[in-house]
């Protein structure tokens, strides 16, 4: 067997072949935003804040690498090998650094070709060659009836499809057409995995392709709990299964935000072995970014920020890092009360910052809110990284008007010239949370 082929190799592959660009230290300067969005101005001039800048992060260079070699498969119509690299990372719940699942990055790259054809017919309103070439797919997979994984890698095609569908505004009298194929899709995809169960197979894309499908069950938010039980019991590591449970609990979808709250609390506990507290805020973490305020009167901020430093604690990488500062910084950025749960974790910003943040990946940043119109990848990191500076500008204000620099190093944040002979800024206790043994409270209960 080649090495390439394996999902652990793979990453090495990753490393290898695909050049990362270099880390540049830039200082904050004023920024020109790309159009559809107005940054805000910068407190400071000259800001003089240098942190490097990774344009392309390690977790984005795997998930590259790792679609390129699932499309390399499918272009050698090799299934067989498709097939048993997706049961391997499957299986064995192979994740980036960034916690995506191997085997979804390889079925999206496998099936890559047909679903890019696909959705150009989306675009033209085109449903029956949307349809047609996804068939062709269908044709052209060996064995595809009698493999679960292959089966999974189609239908996450149609759910790409079916979610493409919904996603490109229409006007009123393509609405209906719209709506039949979307539906076309999910069916599809239903029946494709169907056979195969995914506790049987001990699969955890074929449980998150299950409750990617719920709203298809006349009553689903009688199935959306036991469904989702299932897909977190089975990959209790992975966040984005989490998150997709808090999506699909807020009142927009299948629940409402006290079952939100008691199922982020649930799910705390029986994932705390490997995050902590921090399984509550992964459940959360979507609903409180979405910009549904009233949210916020439900979730427990205490217990959010105790999270946060539990999920830092265990994955203290610069992914995770850039992930949770720009939530706290950008997606809850804005005017709340002082004493309100949102600026108590909006807060959380500062502490993050200081004791973990030592460089920008603007995607991150740039996916932090949603943009107001269209924009291309360049812009979008941009943007990215302008969201970023701007956030950093704004948190060291008092600092930049006292005339010092900033510098993020991987020992830490220091200033020059210093304000006193350890010029490495402390954590402030003001903004950290103190760690569960050194605050004289109860244990909060997670049930």
């Amino acid at each position: 067997m080649s090495d390439i082929a394996r999902p652990a190799s793979l990453l090495r592959f990753a490393r290898a072949v695909l050049s990362r660009k270099r880390l540049r230290p830039r200082p904050v300067g004023a920024t020109v935003a790309p159009a559809g969005e107005t940054e805000r101005p910068a407190t400071v001039e000259p800001a003089k804040i240098h942190i490097p800048l990774r344009e392309s992060s390690p977790d984005a260079s795997d998930c590259e690498s790792l679609r390129l070699a699932g499309r390399y498969l499918a272009r050698q119509e090799d299934w067989e090998t498709l097939a048993e690299r997706l049961r391997e990372a499957d299986t064995g719940r192979a994740a980036t650094c960034g916690g995506m699942p191997v085997a979804r990055l390889l079925a999206e790259g496998a099936c890559s070709d047909v679903v890019e054809t696909a959705l150009a017919a989306v675009t033209g309103n085109d449903a029956t060659t949307a349809r047609q070439t996804l068939y062709c797919l269908h044709d052209a997979v060996d064995g595809l009836a009698e493999s679960a994984w292959l089966s999974y890698a189609v239908a996450q095609a149609h759910l790409t499809v079916a979610e493409a569908w919904e996603a490109v505004p229409a006007s009123d009298d393509a609405l209906t057409l719209r709506r039949d194929a979307r539906s076309q899709h999910l069916e599809t995809a239903a029946r494709l995995i169907a056979p195969f169960h995914p506790l049987e197979f001990d699969s955890p894309a074929i449980a998150a392709l299950r409750c990617a499908l719920l709203e298809l069950d006349p009553r689903p938010s009688r199935r959306v709990i036991d469904e989702y039980e299932d897909l977190i019991d089975l990959d209790p590591a992975c966040p984005a299964h989490m998150r997709a449970l808090g999506r699909d609990l807020m009142p927009t979808r299948f629940g409402n935000w006290d079952r939100l709250e008691l199922e982020a609390r649930r799910t705390a506990g029986r994932t705390a072995d490997i995050w902590g507290a921090g399984g509550y805020v992964w459940v959360w973490f979507d609903a409180l970014a979405s910009g549904q305020l009233r949210g916020f009167a439900h979730v427990d901020a205490e217990l959010f920020t105790e999270g946060l430093h539990d999920i830092l604690t265990r994955r203290p990488d610069q992914h995770t890092a850039n992930l949770l500062a720009a939530f706290c910084g950008m997606s809850l950025s804005g005017a709340s009360e002082p004493s309100s749960a949102r600026a108590r974790i909006s807060g959380c910003f500062g502490w993050i910052v200081e004791d973990h943040l030592r460089e920008i990946h603007p995607a991150l940043w740039a996916n932090a809110r949603a943009f107001a119109g269209k924009t291309d990848a360049s812009d979008r990191l941009r943007l990215g990284e302008s969201r970023a500076r701007s956030a950093l500008a704004e948190h060291f204000a008092h600092q930049l008007r006292l005339g010092r620099e900033v510098r993020f190093t991987e020992a830490g944040v220091t200033l020059s010239p210093s304000p006193c002979a350890a010029s490495a800024l402390a954590p402030s206790a003001a903004l950290a949370y103190p760690h569960r043994e050194l605050r004289d409270e109860d244990t909060p209960c997670l049930t």
